[in-house]
This record gives C-alpha cells, sequence and structure tokens, in this order.
C-alpha cells in the first residue's frame, strides 16, 4: 500500500505565486544541481489526514538531464518505498522546477525537507530564514574546491593570462565547478578558452599531462583520487588557481514538532543507506558517496559562499 501510494503521487511542482510569511521572496530561477525535496509526518487522525496530502519527495528539474528525468525517479522509487515504511506515512514524488518553486512549496508546507548544494542553501537560507542542515554529504576530501591545473612547466600565473589557450573540461561537471567557471571568467568559457570536451576528469587531467589541453578545472576531490592512484603523472602538474571552499550538499528541513519522528526517521534511512542495494542505487543516482553531520560551521560556511557569488537570476 505504501509503495503503491509513493507511485501514484510522482508529479511536477509549479505552484502559483501565493501568501508569504517565513519566507521572503523576491528573485530567482536556479540553473544548479539539487538532490531532494521531501517530508513526513506521524499519523495522528484527522489532523494527520489533512496534512498528508502535503507529504512529498522533491527534487529540482536541474539535477537532472530532461530525458533522464522519470528514469530516475523510477529507480529512486525502491529507496523510497523503504524510508516511507520506516516512516510509517506514505508520500510522493514531487520534481520542482526551480528556486523560485522550491521557496512556494516550503512556504506551502507541501515539502518540509530540501537537499541541495551549498551554495544553493546560502541563497535559499536568505529567503527561508528557519531552514536548518540535517545532514550533509560525504566526500573524499574535507574540503570542495574548484582547482585549475596546468602543466608543471606552464609560466602562467592565473588562468587570465591563459585566455585563446585550450582548456579541458569534463562533459558533466559539478554544480561547485560550474559556479566557479561562470564567476571567475570575464565572459564565457567558450569563449574565453578553446574548450576541449572530454569524458570524465581523469580524461581532462590526461589531456594537460598529455599536451592536448593547456589546463583544466577540476574538482579538489578529483585531484586527490588523481594523485593517488598516478603520483608519478600528478608530478607533471601543478596547481594554477583554486576556488574559495564551497559547502558540501545538504539534506535541509524546516523544524515542525509534529514532524519530528519521521524527520529523524528519514535522517537515519540516509545515515544508513549504503548498507542496502536500494540505498547504494540512490547515492549512485544523487552521484555522493552517503551522508554525516554537518560540521558546526556550516551555516557561516553557506553564507560566505553566497556572500562571494551571489544569486542571479536567470530572468536577468
Amino acid at each position: 500500500m505504501l509503495a503503491a501510494q509513493w507511485g501514484r503521487k510522482i508529479s511536477r511542482f509549479s505552484p502559483s505565486v501565493g501568501r508569504w510569511s517565513g519566507c521572503r521572496f523576491g528573485w530567482m530561477c536556479l540553473a544548479t544541481l539539487t538532490l531532494i525535496l521531501t517530508s513526513w509526518l506521524s499519523p495522528r487522525g484527522t489532523e494527520a489526514g489533512l496534512l498528508q496530502e502535503r507529504v512529498g519527495i522533491g527534487m529540482l528539474a536541474s539535477l537532472f538531464d530532461q530525458a533522464d528525468e522519470k528514469a530516475i525517479l523510477a529507480q529512486m522509487q525502491p529507496f523510497a518505498d523503504i524510508v516511507s515504511k520506516r516512516a510509517g506515512v506514505p508520500g510522493r514524488f514531487v520534481v520542482i522546477r526551480d528556486i523560485e518553486h522550491a521557496v512556494k512549496a516550503l512556504e506551502a508546507r507541501d515539502i518540509e525537507v530540501l537537499v541541495l548544494h551549498g551554495p544553493e542553501y546560502g541563497w535559499i537560507k536568505s529567503l527561508c530564514r528557519d531552514l536548518r542542515p540535517l545532514l550533509v554529504a560525504t566526500a573524499s576530501t574535507p574540503k570542495l574546491q574548484a582547482v585549475f591545473l596546468v602543466p608543471q612547466g606552464n609560466p602562467a600565473k592565473s588562468p587570465d593570462d591563459l585566455q585563446g589557450k585550450t582548456l579541458a573540461l569534463a562533459s558533466k561537471l559539478p554544480q561547485h565547478l560550474r559556479l566557479y567557471l561562470e564567476r571567475r571568467l570575464p565572459q564565457p568559457a567558450d569563449k574565453f578558452f578553446r574548450v576541449l570536451a572530454v569524458k570524465n576528469a581523469e580524461d581532462a587531467i590526461e589531456a594537460v599531462i598529455e599536451g592536448k589541453a593547456d589546463l583544466t578545472l577540476v574538482s579538489s576531490g578529483q585531484v586527490e583520487v588523481y594523485r593517488q592512484q598516478r603520483p608519478g603523472r600528478f608530478k607533471r602538474l601543478r596547481e594554477l588557481e583554486s576556488s574559495p571552499e564551497f559547502p558540501l550538499p545538504v539534506v535541509a528541513y524546516r523544524p515542525r514538532p509534529e514532524f519530528n519522528e519521521p524527520i529523524q526517521e528519514f535522517r537515519k534511512a540516509l545515515l544508513t543507506a549504503k548498507d542496502s542495494p536500494e540505498g547504494r542505487q540512490m547515492l549512485v543516482l544523487w552521484r555522493i558517496e552517503g551522508f554525516q553531520d554537518p560540521p558546526a560551521d556550516y551555516e557561516e560556511q553557506a553564507a560566505r559562499i553566497a556572500k562571494t557569488y551571489p544569486y542571479k537570476s536567470a530572468e536577468r
């Protein structure tokens, strides 16, 4: 019964503008990666029956390729079934178009939990000040940064010195790389550089070592993996420039007493996701290794990066 109800509730959320009280709204049309929005409640008679219509798991549409959206929702279903049983209530998936609609969904109480990237948390926090971090994604390195790499003998002092040169980029860049690249350069990357598109970060690094590209931009975690796996080849590279530290992706929620118990069950399910086939499949889809408690200074990290890289509405 629970699984069937989860399955029937897959939909797209795009509400009309409603009344605002807790979330200040003024700008936005997010073009970044985010992961999951979800909420549950404890079944408590008539009140629970009224609120269950608002229970849902949502995801920003920018997370997925348009052609893959239905397939990804279907692949996430087994994990959703497990969580719904643990929480003791049914739920639904909701695909949310952008931050504007995510804020509206939070305000309308269609969702209570929001999973998103760190910079996005900083942006939306200014609109929903009662949002709190519940968990953050685990990472292979303690810092999440964007790193420009060049050959060891390259005399450039910054990426600006290499305008017109060849930049190797993986076909699908993590959100923090896209954001840094967009804000770091005076014009789009394909205008500032000659872009060499490659399959992944390892291929991008190899392109620089083999002389096919003059520089690349990869994540600090990807740099560390390559350094450990191929230390000899890595010595042929040097770091040209790195970004500020980005906060990790986060599971955020709006505290409400009636949701405390199911949200804690959701937290437990995420912490143990890697222990089940369904959970591991979900982690692969989200492109993360797992979850952990947020660092004590997470709010400060997100606020700093949001100040460094203010949100830019796509409608401007």
